[in-house]
Formats: C-alpha cells, structure tokens, sequence
C-alpha cells in the first residue's frame, strides 16, 4: 500500500485558508480550502470525502492541485465556452436603474434599455437568469415619502415614541386608528400552479359594493372595528369615537387615538367633539401628511388583504364580510389580541 497522500501548511497558510470562510468568494473555493486544511490537520482522504460527501478522486484532484499551484489552485480554470457579452458595469448601470428610477421594468424593457443605452445585446430570459443572483421578481407598493416634511415627521415621531413609552408603562391607552376597503373582485396576485398551465380566477357577473372597515388597534391588546357597505363616514367614525370617549371616561384612564388627517377626522361636525371627547379622557394625536408608515394599523390592512383575503372571489358582499370577519379573527391569533366588531347604528352597516 502507498503512503497516504498529506500536505503541510505554515501558520500562515493555515491562517489565510482560514479567512477565505469569511470572504466573498465561490462556495467551491471554500470547500477546498477546508479539504486542504483537513488533509494537513491529519484527515485521511476517505474521512474528508466522507465529511464532503464526494468521491476521494475529487479530494485526491484538491490536494494535488494545491501542491502544484498552491492558492491559485483553489479557482475554476479559465472554461472554453463563448465569453459574457456584458461587464459587471452592465448589471450595475441596470441595478442603479432598478433603485433610482420611478417606473417599473421587466425583464425585456431592462434587454431593450441595455441595448439602447450600453449597446449590449441580451436576451430577456439570460437577463433574467444574470439578475436572479441579486434582484427578485417581486410586487412594488405605491409611496408619498417624496411628499413628506422631513422636520414635521421628526417632531411628531417624537412625541410618538413619548407616547409609546407611556404606553409600555401603563400610564395610557394609546390606540391607532385608520379606514381601508375590500372589493369582491381580487387582483390577481402570483401562485404555485403547474408547468405548463395558467391558474384562473372567475370573477362573479357584478363587482358589487364596496366593503369598508374602520379600526381601532391596541397592539397586543385588542382590534375594534366595524363593517360598512360603501365608503365609511363621519357618522360611523363619530360613533366609534363616542364609543372610546364613553370607555375612557368609565375606566378613568386617558386613551390617546393616532391617526390620520382625513376628512372625516377633521370635518367640522368632529372638530366641535374634541372638548367634550377631552373632557371624557380621549385625546387625538394627528400624525404629520403623506406618513402612513408611522401608523402600525397599515400593516394590518395590508397583511389581511395579502395573507388573509389574497386570490379569492366573493358571490356577495355578505361572503365578503364573512371573509373579513374571520380574517380579523386569524390576524388576532397570530398577533396575540383581542378582537371585537362594533355594530353601527347606520342601516348600511354589517
């Protein structure tokens, strides 16, 4: 039997093997780095090919190009086939298109930009497969950041998280308020289906009425809401208002309600109820234009309506309430809070 094939490392090559773990470089490169270090730490070449789960003839390949080339053997050799038409500028020029522009782009809008721009031919599907190793495929979501003053949402972020803080320790109830809608109609929204074959959802005879909610929510505490046919008014808003006015002042603790400035929240009928509402222990906290962000309740909406409501068709509006009703109640569980439906007085509410 031959003698067993070991290779020998000084401190310092032990050392930059070692770094090469936390490098940017192939995963490949980093398993022969390790196959070397093993081999010279006094692994037999059966064990590390059983570490690796790979043939010994690859450790063997490894160790010998090491011994021959030393870290240059580490690399891929240079291949045969057709080179890349495109340089890493390429990709980055597309990437800086993908972040700074405000439009969206697929994949053969991208080829054509590329084309036109850097005078680099490739086709939408390669495009595709090159951008897949740093850019998703994914859904954009509508923004009115440009719009905001900066100084105005610093402020009120402020005494939002003075607010917060007094929340945490028990010295008020702060709730955040905020209206959405639900439609019979889904958009269609991406699946698992088969190769080959297209999922289609049949959309009902008529698109019905619109489905509104307005929410009061207490983060780990409790959801409040109420369903309306049509768009949600000042009447239900000052209902639901009334209704927290009326909690504050039995339990005698101070409620602070974030929100928007919509209409219905600044309208004059409501602006005559602040005293009074102040009176009973409920304040308004108003947070500054175009910073829905700050209001946590978005998310909600936005969860219920992507994880909750997502590629479905309702036959009516009452199948469509339902819907919602158990979505409120599934977001609780998983959110640990309370969910309660206030009814409206209104003949349009559900």
């Amino acid at each position: 039997m031959g003698a067993r094939l070991r290779v020998f490392l000084t401190p310092e090559q032990d050392q930059t093997l070692l770094n090469l773990r936390k490098q940017d470089v192939p995963q490949k490169v980093k398993d022969r780095a390790e196959i070397i270090r093993l081999n010279a730490h006094g692994w037999y070449v059966e064990k590390i090919a059983d570490h690796f789960d790979c043939h010994k003839k690859t450790v063997t390949k490894v160790l010998h190009q090491w011994q021959k080339l030393g870290t240059e053997g580490l690399w891929e050799s240079p291949g045969r086939g057709g080179k890349p038409k495109w340089l890493e500028d390429d990709m980055i020029f597309l990437e800086e298109c993908l972040r700074n522009e405000p439009r969206t782009y697929n994949s053969s809008q991208l080829a054509l930009k590329l084309k036109t721009e850097r005078n680099v031919e490739m086709s939408a599907d390669r495009l595709r497969r090159v951008l897949k190793k740093g850019v998703d495929w994914k859904r954009t979501r509508k923004s009115h950041k440009g719009k905001q003053d900066p100084v105005a949402r610093a402020n009120k972020q402020a005494d939002l998280d003075m607010l917060e803080l007094a929340a945490a320790t028990g010295e008020i109830d702060l709730k955040y308020l905020d209206e959405s809608g639900f439609c019979m109609w889904s958009e269609p929204s991406y699946t698992y289906y088969f190769r080959g074959e297209q999922k289609r959802l049949e959309q009902t005879k008529r698109r019905g009425r619109r489905l509104s909610i307005i929410g009061l929510l207490q983060p780990l505490i409790s959801f409040v809401y109420g369903l309306v046919i049509g768009g949600v008014d000042r009447k239900s808003y000052i209902e639901m208002m009334e209704k927290e006015a009326k909690q504050a002042q039995e339990t005698g603790r101070i409620s602070v309600i974030v929100q928007d400035n919509g209409p219905i929240h600044r309208c004059q009928e409501v602006q005559q109820l602040w005293k009074k509402w102040e009176s009973q222990g409920l304040y308004i906290f108003f947070l500054p234009k175009y910073c829905s962000e700050m209001n946590p309740i978005e998310l909600e909406w936005q969860h219920l309506k992507k994880d909750e409501l997502s590629g479905q068709a309702f036959d009516d509006e009452l199948d469509l309430a339902y819907a919602v009703i158990n979505g409120v109640q599934a977001r609780g569980k998983k959110n640990n809070h309370n969910t309660h439906r206030v009814k409206f007085s209104s003949r349009l509410s559900t």
